[in-house]
């Protein structure tokens, strides 16, 4: 908008706002018009204070549905207290390695352990077994795989948590002890409209997030592995969304993060991982890598090794 446009106008709930010059306006004054007060289009978060590693993978292989290694020996850790980002152009092996950590997937060797303690994954029940560990997952497509679109949204409040003994106990679900959680979902994580008998289809996509967020982050997980976590939602969600991630890792949590949005990732993480062709092939200080380093890891070239060839001519 910023570059091609001469006007540019904002609705906000169904009515229109405002209609400005483009040359006289900028995004802060845009993204404020927008959500209806000031947004913070920048991350703002202290220091990472890492302590012990919460999740560890090791030689990790694993493949697609047709048999092709995605994933391929991969080694990596996350400590309480920090965010760990992977960057890579889509496709390159992320989401498998998302899909084989949260137990949705089968990975053919290596090993994952949780709070040092390793977990097999085997079939239908992988995913279970993680939530079991205390970890928790947000996955990447939230309409496929991390809600029932027809459900209520008090439903998928529960949802995979649904044998809790705080919901009954047996095959015997409490509803209202369900309901008391979704409602109280809706107020920390403020989940609009503010209806728990909603389907979820209802809901717009920002909203939705904050379904699965408020499921996966509710739990008190050691770890949390997000994947795609402001794909497809409006800019006052990817704020509040962003602030819950900080707050996690704050509150001493293993944060996996993926996402195919660079900038999201610089912002987020205290320590990013480059993924290529189903490996990992370079790790970045978020402060001091460039944008151009990190694009070049992605597209599997290793610029500190070019820099090295470039002073040894």
């Amino acid at each position: 908008i910023m570059a091609i446009t001469d006007n540019v106008s904002v609705m906000r709930q169904g009515a229109m706002v405002r209609t400005l010059e483009t040359k006289n306006t900028d995004p802060e004054q845009l993204a404020e018009l927008m959500v209806g007060r000031r947004v913070l289009l920048r991350v703002e978060k202290g220091e990472a204070n890492p302590g012990d590693v919460r999740l560890s993978v090791s030689d990790l292989v694993v493949n697609d549905d047709m048999g092709i290694a995605r994933v391929k020996g991969i080694n990596l850790e996350v400590r309480a207290g920090e965010i760990v980002g992977i960057a890579g152009v889509s496709g390159n092996g992320q989401s498998d390695l998302l899909e084989a950590i949260s137990g949705m997937r089968s990975a053919q060797s290596g090993i994952i352990k949780v709070n040092g303690r390793e977990i097999v994954v085997r079939g239908d029940a992988g995913a279970a077994t993680m939530r079991e560990a205390n970890l928790a997952h947000v996955p990447e497509d939230r309409q496929e795989l991390g809600l029932v679109v027809t459900f209520e949204q008090w439903e998928n409040a529960i949802l995979g948590y649904q044998d809790d003994d705080k919901y009954g106990k047996g095959m015997f679900l409490s509803i209202p002890a369900a309901q008391e959680e979704a409602k109280r979902h809706i107020e920390k994580f403020d989940i609009r409209p503010p209806n728990y008998r909603l389907k979820a289809a209802n809901f717009s996509g920002g909203n939705q997030q904050k379904i699965v967020l408020a499921r996966e982050m509710s739990r008190d997980p050691d770890v949390l592995v997000v994947g795609q976590p402001t794909r497809g939602v409006d800019i006052g969600a990817i704020e509040f969304i962003h602030n819950q991630i900080i707050a996690m890792r704050d509150a001493g949590k293993a944060v996996l993060l993926v996402s195919v949005e660079l900038d999201e990732v610089r912002s987020l993480s205290d320590r990013i991982l480059v993924m290529f062709d189903g490996q990992i092939v370079g790790e970045a200080d978020p402060a001091t890598a460039t944008e151009s380093e990190l694009g070049l890891l992605m597209a599997g070239v290793n610029p500190y090794e070019q820099e090295q060839k470039e002073a040894a001519k």
